[in-house]
């Protein structure tokens, strides 16, 4: 359960981020309010294994620049993960992720990611008290991250199917398309929602078919196939 957990909260955090800067100009607007949180229920292999919450914390400064900063917490029987992202108010690119998970067994990792985005490259330092160790990871494009998605899509406007934009992450380049609409049951309600996938094909994201673009459901239909599916909104 552990290893497995481990691989759900990163492709998590890879789902959440894909489409971020090489977009189009976007035109909707959502205002997401200090405080706003997404709780979600993690599913694996049919059963439900933890809970995930997505919170916006609204505008913060970081050194001498104004961000957002948005927080995702992770709970599984495995682990406990915390990500606090900091991300550009114009462009939803990130600019610090600092990230701490504590395992049920072993010592706790302590992340950082520094992004050079006029020079397409993140610095990433890793620290337990058994390890440390400092990298970096150079791209030819901005580098995105994955939890500022569900911000940017919500924002997207004049959705047309097989609508396509380049994304770039660390350790991998994709291209995002919006599929179109899709009818979706949760434990809110029934909802229409926007679809997007990728290419390759790692995730599957729905947002709400409606001016609060809520971010109802992700699901990867990759080897690991977990779902998370919404529960509740504050």
């Amino acid at each position: 359960m552990r290893k497995t957990s481990v691989f759900l909260i990163i492709i998590f955090s890879c789902i959440l981020a894909y489409a971020l800067t090489n977009l189009p100009e976007t035109g909707h607007t959502v205002e997401a309010r200090d405080g706003e949180t997404f709780t979600y229920e993690v599913i694996y292999n049919g059963l439900s294994i933890g809970k995930s919450t997505l919170t916006f914390n609204g505008e913060k400064q970081l050194g001498d620049k104004k961000i957002y900063h948005i927080t995702l917490f992770t709970k599984t029987a495995a682990l406990k993960d915390t990500e606090e992202i900091y991300g550009d108010k114009e462009t939803f690119l990130p600019v610090e992720v600092h990230r701490t998970i504590k395992k049920k067994i072993g010592f706790a990792d302590r992340i950082i990611e520094k992004y050079d985005q006029e020079n397409f490259r993140v610095d990433i330092s890793s620290k337990s008290k058994l390890r440390s160790k400092s990298f970096s990871i150079q791209k030819d494009s901005p580098i995105h991250n994955a939890i500022l998605l569900v911000y940017y899509c919500r924002t997207k406007d004049d959705l047309k199917e097989d609508d396509k934009f380049k994304i770039t992450l660390p350790t991998i380049d994709l291209e995002v398309m919006f599929s179109g609409i899709e009818t979706i049951k949760t434990d809110l309600g029934e909802y229409q929602a926007y679809v997007f996938t990728s290419d390759p094909p790692k995730f599957k994201l729905w947002l709400s078919a409606d001016e609060k673009r809520i971010p109802l459901k992700m699901k990867n239909p990759g080897t690991l196939g977990y779902s998370l599916i919404i529960k509740s909104i504050n």
